[in-house]
């Protein structure tokens, strides 16, 4: 309650704002339809988990892996021949041109590095851990922007924190570990680990989940994240719950609305059933962003079979569908435009990095183009809710008389991401063209004209791009 009533007053006080203009001003409205198509968009979806050892990433890999819909590549660093010494300078390099290859594809990795791939061979000692991850962070930092969330990895058979052979599954010790990523990473990068029974060791048996006002402060328990490597294999998730399956599972459905959830699934256990219902409920009650295209096959046959693989495939992570529009059709230079939209996030997560929302305007004749920055925060357009936002923004007093589209664009932050349009979001609405630069054309647009009105004041007002 008190999240929606925060939207409700700021978009009266914008609404506010304007209101002489709005009240004036010829409207329109148009109603959007939702598209069924299946595309790509960043840090969601389907991943390859891909081993260092087995897959060299090249031009050719990533394509197709981007031709598949994958936005981002789910990398596996195997240190094995490390783990009684430095990493060295030629491994450094490699790891280096790999997340230089994901840059250049326009994809971002969930790194995760481990010192054994099988139950029972030798991870690394903790001092060793610590230097290995004192080594990487240049190129980790270097690379904060593409690095979508992080695995704790370091920690057992396959990084997935259990099995250690040198109790690296303690909880002190994953504390540790998981606090020298945190250090490493930009405070809005995330640590994801194995169990949330975990979580609860390592922060002094806190057992309540994030709270709204904690969510993306960069406080390190809002910083920790999940994974889940044996997704609906047993009742567990094989050894996923450790304690109370229910109320471990409730305290996820909080954490995740605020952090990222991925992992992949396993080969059921004693016949354990694969539904429609499970995979679905489970996926809406734990946020799912991102999953192992890769493995295992058996239950995603399963899926195909049943005829809703193409449902999971769409709805990981976030998926932004407009439903409602009104705007301002005329507006006079350094007056205001006027501009309302209501969306539904249809997928099973929110965006959980940060994300810009900008109004755009490009005109017909001249090719001027215009933005704003809006007031709004992506990651809180939780899954399942409507939001709507109501905004008049004034115009330079400039500005050529045209008509003018209007765009979205839900660009990356990050400075050399910004003007990508391969990390900008794409909303999933027939009838809206995702351009080259990445806006989101909505189909409509106002007309600048010499008609008189009161010179706009508010802090927000459209800059020349």
């Amino acid at each position: 309650m008190k999240r929606i009533m925060t939207r409700y007053i700021l978009t009266i006080i914008l609404v506010a704002l304007g209101l002489g203009c709005f009240a004036q001003a010829p409207m329109e409205e148009v109603i959007f339809l939702p598209s069924d198509e299946d595309f790509i968009n960043p840090e969601r979806g389907f991943v390859s988990n891909m081993y260092s050892d087995e897959v060299r990433l090249d031009k050719k890999t990533l394509d197709r892996l981007k031709a598949n819909r994958e936005s981002m590549v789910w990398r596996q660093f195997n240190l094995d021949e490390f783990k009684d010494s430095d990493i060295s300078d030629k491994y450094l390099g490699q790891v280096r041109k790999d997340f230089d290859m994901i840059r250049k594809a326009g994809m971002k990795v969930i790194p995760r590095f481990a010192y054994c791939n099988r139950i029972g061979d030798d991870d690394a000692s903790l001092k060793t851990v610590l230097r290995h991850i004192d080594q990487l962070s240049g190129i980790l930092k270097d690379n904060a922007d593409i690095i979508a969330t992080m695995n704790c990895g370091f920690i057992g058979a396959w990084g997935e924190m259990h099995s250690s052979t040198h109790g690296l599954d303690k909880p002190d010790s994953m504390k540790i570990i998981v606090d020298a990523l945190l250090d490493v990473l930009p405070p809005e990068r995330t640590v994801q680990i194995r169990y949330p029974s975990a979580k609860a060791a390592m922060f002094g048996g806190r057992t309540e989940p994030i709270t709204f006002e904690e969510a993306f402060s960069g406080k390190p328990y809002a910083r920790v994240g999940h994974h889940n490597d044996c997704f609906l294999a047993s009742p567990t998730d094989v050894g996923t719950y450790r304690t109370d399956i229910e109320a471990e599972k409730d305290f996820l459905n909080v954490e995740t609305l605020y952090t990222p959830m991925g992992g992949e699934t396993c080969n059921p256990r004693n016949g354990w059933p694969v539904s429609y219902d499970k995979t679905i409920g489970e996926m809406e009650r734990m946020h799912w962003s991102y999953l192992n295209s890769r493995y295992s096959h058996a239950i995603m046959d399963h899926w195909v079979k049943g005829g809703y693989y193409d449902e999971v495939s769409k709805r990981l992570g976030y998926r932004l569908e407009l439903q409602y529009g009104r705007y301002q059709t005329e507006a006079a230079p350094g007056a205001g435009l006027t501009v309302s939209f209501r969306l539904e996030n249809t997928g099973f997560a929110s965006p959980y990095n940060p994300r810009m929302v900008e109004l755009v305007i490009v005109g017909k004749e001249s090719g001027e183009r215009y933005k704003v920055l809006l007031p709004q925060d992506p990651r809180f357009w939780f899954p399942g809710e409507e939001v709507e936002f109501t905004y008049t923004v004034g115009l330079p007093e400039d500005m050529a008389f045209d008509e003018y589209e209007v765009c979205l664009n839900f660009p990356d932050p990050m400075e050399r991401l910004y003007e990508r349009p391969e990390y900008s979001i794409r909303l999933a609405n027939d009838g809206v063209t995702f351009t080259p630069e990445g806006y989101n054309d909505l189909g409509i647009s106002f007309k600048v004209t010499d008609s008189q009105a009161p010179e706009h004041n508010t802090f927000l007002k459209f800059k020349k791009m």
